[in-house]
């Protein structure tokens, strides 16, 4: 158990380095990003919340792993998956921005399977529906700003994405 404990506090420093003084002072920020899916009374808004502080990279995760048939070689048993990551990825960075404020530089990236008709009998391999959203703004704590908007031509959806910037320390 030790011996884990201690490889453990070893990975940890060699993948994030030594903490150096000028990161115990570093500012913490409280990043909240609030999507928007639909529009009018019908729109669902997910809301994500990540802590970081001062030009350190924060992520967050989540969603499911689907299996999709890729070949077989001989019945059920001996099918073949792959899976494919769905969810809601984001990774954000709240820094000082180029005009001497602050900014933030973030990725979203959402991604759902897009229902087949069930009518043909015959389950197709799943389409993946994709939303990709990277943005550099200027953000203004405590002030929500719109940092990206979008009606997909294809599924007719309207997806907003919203941040709030709050400092913590």
């Amino acid at each position: 158990m030790r011996i884990s404990l201690a490889l453990a506090a070893a990975a940890l420093l060699m993948t994030h380095g030594p903490v150096r003084a000028q990161d115990a002072h570093a500012p913490t920020y409280k990043v909240e990003f609030a999507i928007h899916d639909g529009a009018g009374a019908a729109a669902r808004v997910r809301r994500y919340t990540l802590v970081t502080t001062h030009n350190t990279r924060a992520t967050f995760q989540v969603g499911s792993r689907v299996p999709v048939a890729t070949g077989s070689s001989g019945g059920i048993a001996n099918t073949q998956y792959t899976y494919l990551d769905i969810g809601v990825n984001i990774d954000c960075i709240v820094g000082d921005a180029k005009n001497g404020g602050l900014g933030m530089h973030g990725k979203i990236d959402m991604s759902s399977i897009v229902q087949h008709d069930e009518k043909s009998g015959n389950a197709p391999n799943p389409t993946v529906g994709q939303t990709k959203l990277e943005m550099d703004t200027s953000i203004e704590l405590g002030k929500p700003v719109v940092v990206g908007s979008v009606d997909d031509p294809e599924t007719m959806r309207h997806v907003q994405v919203e941040a709030i910037v709050t400092r913590l320390n």
